[in-house]
């Protein structure tokens, strides 16, 4: 406990107004807190003392607030917490200290206050309306949820009546020891208890046994099931008491408790019971079937629904079939919702799963469970990285009733999927999901679960969730090893965005189970569509403390270990590694805390780097203290020395410089190097400015693409042009440079403009930059005036074309300049048919009917007469050089002449035929035949 606190002032005292992120559990619970807060930290933006922390809560979208703070002594340390929403519910925070509690008749809380304590340990006060709430843990934990004049306990281990008494949890011992539901013992056995006001002329209270959720049987890990779970270890065995009743015990119900009466029964599942029973409200309606090996459970229940719908059908059926050392397990469940009249479609989702123990296959691939659902006007929300291993379909795989049949209400497998105020699964119109998943294990050392889940709608997505685990040795005895992960990829094509992200599960450890692993990792690019088409982002363990990411990028905990040796002794070490289009960074710590009474000491080194591109430009820092503090109590005041020795070091560039930090105990300099942050230039003149652009045959590029027939490339020993299609031809110009005017052949007038260019290494700004595009057919130039075009607009990266100073890293989406011309799209008009016959339809192909019908006049076995057509080769060369020359033009328009004199109207006269002199070249497949 000290270590902690004394670990939190150290963080506190060097914070100096930084931001600075807090572990939930150095609280205490171990990751019990986490039920509440699962990104397991609070983030603190402007510094501990000075600014508000926020956490991002499990059952709400919005972040709790929270402010810390110490006393003078430095004996303890409290943080207060607010709650967004409507707050956490008492079974949430029960969770928190690790007990499981049904849903209790009372309302939630919305303040939170926790507080270390050297002596009393950690303690946890929760308020809401009419109810309140203790965890404490110190040695031992309890959690107390007081409302409407009863309380529930649970500890976790038999208390004293003076304990009691000492917590104020119940009155003095004396009364205490009255209050126990065994009058001649004088401890509280460990569970969940209610204590209630018994009525009278003379009011008392009295405990009662708490109904609680079914706890779980000792497992082993060595022995898994089919649906990858770990079965109960074999020496596992149910006592027996010689009395044939049960005590009574104490139901909770949505507005209070009902007091239950022993009965006679004291046998156990599997001796052939069957019940079909009914809900007071006729609302639910519950199936129960155990005749050994063979278990069935499934509940119909209807509720209401949010308009624009009305109700909500749905059921729960789950089994278990055990025989041997093998078993079978399913679940299926169903939900139809039910519009409200012409306000919407109706809304339906279905989800099978089955598995078994131990599988099917080899032992180097088995498959121990499958499942498959869809939804049919209804939306599944794709779950974060953090939460992928809580989304109920993979839930589901290892454990078909961890979602809900644990409780002993099947029908709550429902509200875990559609309730709350970010339901995983909601009615929605014209959206369609699909999903299947798989149980597996590799080699019988990694077990996994995979899904993936196809969605189309108003956004078409494609998203693989799985976890992965695997423990190292194998089987019983002490593990030196457990690594479980997370995995999410998500693909949104109509967005323009895809990404993966990894993240290590809570329980993972190395070498000892103290020493506990965290971290994440992830990528993300965006493209096409997306208004951020160009951005990506690669992070192992978050960004640089001075990088403002984008709202858009994935956040992820640094990786790293915390490793408590022996209670006295704590390791810590954390990294991180980040690229974005901008700048790379990375960076580490390793902090080593040693505690045991009044003597305290530490080492701490720490590393930062941020490295820029295009320029080049570096800053990289560099700290190691070691300390040691010792807490004396001369006569009635206790005084605590400090002895600490840091050094520091910080290098940027190019220029390079530097900055050096000494401290010695109470004196501290700091030495200069180098050239100032602000001291010699480092901009850039074009020459180098230009060198990192691409090569010059990358910079600028003519693009053909649909129409093009025949590219003659120069590499190839072509003539560098072009045979296209007359039917039409589209080509694009592209350039990595972003342009301001573009102009066509020679003329003097832009047809499109752009934005004028920043180049951020250099001094220039607001530069134009031009494009002139001509296209020719052999020595003619075409009028690109007539051919439409498309302005091709992207996002360039800020680093070369932004406006900010070399040195200064873009913050958020200040990194990427959008809507840049990078260059335009021509394509051709449509053809000019000349004066052929063109298209022809049936009506032309017509014919008329003989009457009366006649005889064929032909004989079909009469022989060829008459002239034998011959190909005398050299025809198409002849048409080549005869049909466009001087003497043959001379005679076509002499020709034309004569017929205009005698009246006729020729129209417009084609003169030139050139174009058939190059067309003959290919228009015949063969040289043609002539009749002589």
């Amino acid at each position: 406990m000290t270590v902690r606190i004394q670990w939190l002032h150290k963080l506190l005292d060097e914070s100096n107004g930084e931001s600075v992120e807090i572990p939930i559990d150095s609280f205490g619970f171990g990751d019990g807190l986490r039920a509440l807060f699962p990104d397991g930290a609070l983030q603190f933006s402007a510094g501990i003392e000075t600014g508000d922390g926020i956490a991002r809560v499990s059952y709400a979208d919005q972040p709790a607030s929270a402010r810390l703070s110490r006393a003078h002594d430095g004996a303890d340390i409290a943080l207060d917490v607010q709650l967004p929403g409507v707050g956490a519910s008492a079974q949430l925070l029960a969770r928190c200290a690790g007990f499981e509690l049904p849903d209790l008749p009372c309302g939630p809380s919305d303040t939170l206050t926790l507080r270390l304590d050297e002596h009393a340990g950690t303690t946890v006060r929760a308020t809401g309306t009419g109810v309140a709430v203790v965890l404490r843990e110190n040695g031992e934990r309890m959690f107390t949820a007081s409302a409407d004049g009863w309380q529930v306990i649970c500890t976790d281990r038999s208390l004293p009546a003076a304990r009691l008494a000492e917590l104020a949890v119940l009155e003095d011992e004396g009364l205490s020891r009255a209050l126990l539901p065994d009058p001649f013992a004088d401890e509280l056995p460990p569970g969940a208890w209610l204590l209630l006001p018994r009525p009278g002329p003379q009011p008392c209270r009295f405990l009662v046994r708490l109904d609680t959720p079914r706890p779980e049987t000792p497992t082993d890990p060595s022995r898994l099931d089919g649906l990858g779970r770990p079965m109960p270890s074999a020496s596992t065995h149910v006592r027996r008491t010689g009395s044939p009743y049960r005590p009574v015990r104490a139901v909770a119900t949505s507005d209070g408790f009902a007091l239950l009466a022993g009965t006679r029964s004291s046998s156990e599942r599997g001796n052939g019971r069957f019940g079909l029973t009914l809900s007071e409200d006729g609302a639910v309606a519950s199936l129960a079937l155990d005749y050994n090996p063979l278990h069935i459970v499934g509940e119909l229940g209807v509720t209401q629904a949010e308009s624009p719908y009305k109700t909500v059908i749905g059921g729960v059926l789950m089994f278990s079939f055990k025989g041997g050392k093998s078993g079978i397990y399913g679940t299926g469940m169903g939900a139809y919702v039910v519009p409200e009249s012409g306000a919407a479609e109706p809304s339906f989702f279905g989800y099978a799963g089955i598995g078994g123990n131990p599988g099917i296959g080899i032992p180097a691939l088995r498959l121990t469970g499958v499942s498959v659902g869809f939804g049919w006007n209804s939306h599944i929300r794709v779950p974060e990285v953090a939460q992928v291993a809580n989304f109920p379909f993979v839930k589901a795989l290892a454990d078909p009733g961890s979602i809900g049949a644990g409780s002993g209400k099947p029908v709550s497998v429902l509200r875990t999927l559609i309730g709350g105020d970010n339901p995983w699964i909601s009615p929605r119109e014209n959206e369609l999901w699909v999903a299947a998943g798989l149980g597996f294990t590799l080699a019988e050392f990694v077990s996994g679960r995979a899904m993936a889940i196809v969605q189309v709608g108003d956004e078409f997505t494609v998203a693989l969730l799985g976890t992965a685990a695997a423990e190292f040795p194998k089987g019983g005895g002490r593990k030196l090893a457990r690594v479980a992960a997370n995995l999410q990829a998500v693909l949104k094509p109509g967005e323009g965005e895809m990404g993966f992200a990894m993240a290590l599960a809570p329980n993972s450890f190395v070498l000892d189970p103290n020493c506990r692993l965290h971290g994440g990792v992830a990528f993300r690019t965006w493209f096409g569509p997306s208004p951020h088409a160009g951005d990506f982002v690669y992070t192992v363990g978050g960004y640089h403390k001075n990088y403002r990411a984008p709202q858009r990028y994935p956040s992820v905990p640094r990786v790293g270990f915390d490793w408590d040796l022996t209670g006295a002794v704590t390791i810590s070490g954390k990294a991180y590694l980040a690229f974005t289009p901008g700048a790379a960074m990375a960076g580490g710590q390793l902090a080593v805390r040693f505690h045991a009474g009044p003597v305290r000491a530490w080492c701490d080194a720490k590393m930062d780097a941020l490295v820029q591109w295009n320029p080049f430009y570096f800053d990289v820092g560099i700290r190691v203290s070691m300390g040691v503090s010792a807490s004396v109590k001369i006569i009635f005041v206790r005084i605590t020395i400090t002895v600490e020795v840091g050094v520091g070091l910080t290098v940027w560039g190019p220029p390079t410089g530097g900055r050096a930090k000494v401290k010695l105990w109470f004196i501290s300099f700091t030495i200069n190097f180098g050239n100032g942050r602000a001291g010699a230039s480092n901009d850039l003149d074009w020459a180098g400015f230009s060198a990192m652009l691409p090569p010059a045959g990358n910079n600028v590029r003519v693009l053909p693409q649909a129409g093009l027939l025949m590219d003659k490339n120069r590499e190839t020993g072509g003539d560098g042009s072009w045979e296209v299609s007359a039917n039409g031809f589209t080509f694009d110009t592209d350039t990595t440079v972003p342009l301001t005017k573009v102009y066509l052949g020679t003329s003097s007038t832009a047809v499109e403009d752009g934005s004028p260019v920043d180049l951020r290494p250099t001094t220039w700004r607001g530069v134009t930059s031009t494009q002139r595009v001509k296209l020719t057919r052999g020595d003619t130039d075409l009028d690109l005036g007539q051919w439409t075009r498309s302005r091709r607009m992207a996002t360039v990266s800020a680093e070369l074309w932004g406006s900010g100073s070399t040195g200064d890293l873009p913050a958020g989406d200040d990194h990427l300049v959008k809507n840049q011309l990078l260059g335009v799209q021509f394509t051709s008009p449509a053809p000019r048919y000349g004066t052929s016959t063109g298209f022809i339809d049936e009506e032309a192909l017509d014919f008329d009917t003989v009457a009366p019908d006649g005889s064929q006049p032909l004989d079909p076995a009469a022989g060829p007469v008459g002239a034998v057509p011959q190909r005398p080769g050299n025809v198409i060369a002849t048409i080549a050089s005869t049909v466009a020359a001087s003497a043959q033009a001379d005679a076509r328009r002499r020709l034309a002449g004569q017929l205009a004199a005698l009246g006729f109207d020729l129209g417009e006269v084609d003169s030139d035929l050139s174009a058939y002199a190059r067309a003959c070249q290919t228009a015949f497949t063969a040289e043609p035949m002539l009749v002589g």
